[in-house]
């Protein structure tokens, strides 16, 4: 018993070790963000404020969705990271446009699995483009289609 114990907790350890993470919602400092951007003259545009914060709160959330549903995928931290790298300037981060980039690489993930599945897939066409898009599956899918 103690070592079926010993070995499930180094099995949970390191699926756990293995999770995607992503960053707390507060360390996106979306107030910022919101603010300046809907700031003019010194006066906040309140409608627009509430707006770009539920935007950013809703952005947080799908992002985690994406996460969640790709975390079998080796590649799913470095699409995170990447993501969060573009659309983090000065320590703010937009994450209504972390999910969007998610969101777009995933979608060329997708489409270079279909097109896997199909007669004449080049598999060398794909390493070449891989090899120069890295992570970005939306730009290795683009790459692959332009031949």
């Amino acid at each position: 018993m103690k070592k079926f114990l010993l070995m499930w907790s180094a099995v949970l350890f390191s699926m756990l070790a293995c999770a995607a993470t992503f960053p707390s919602r507060e360390s996106a400092r979306s107030d910022e963000h919101c603010k300046s951007e809907w700031t003019k003259r010194g006066q906040l545009d309140q409608r627009m404020y509430d707006y770009c914060m539920k935007k950013e709160g809703d952005g947080y959330a799908e992002a985690l969705i994406l996460m969640d549903k790709y975390k079998s995928q080796p590649w799913i931290q470095d699409v995170v990271n990447f993501s969060i790298k573009e659309w983090t300037k000065s320590g703010v981060r937009q994450d209504s446009m972390v999910k969007f980039s998610m969101a777009k690489i995933i979608d060329g993930w997708e489409d270079m699995v279909y097109e896997s599945k199909q007669p004449g897939f080049n598999k060398a066409k794909l390493q070449l483009c891989q090899n120069k898009w890295g992570v970005q599956f939306n730009m290795v899918a683009y790459c692959y289609k332009q031949g």
